[in-house]
């Protein structure tokens, strides 16, 4: 079984993306504040696991 090594600056990146994507299906009422405030929880997390990682990566 091969592993891939993650790169956290690919994923942080990605991980912006995603919220701005999420950010404009909000502002063009296509989904709900419940569900805009739930995937930006579940980013946000995420976002900061990535944050931690690279900061190890670094020292």
């Amino acid at each position: 079984m091969l592993f891939k090594k993650e790169n956290p600056e690919t994923i942080i990146e990605g991980l912006d993306k995603a919220l701005e994507i999420l950010k404009e299906r909000y502002e063009k009422k296509i989904i709900t504040l419940e569900e805009f405030s739930k995937q930006c929880e579940q980013l946000g997390k995420k976002r900061e696991k990535y944050l931690k990682k690279l900061e190890k990566q670094n020292r």
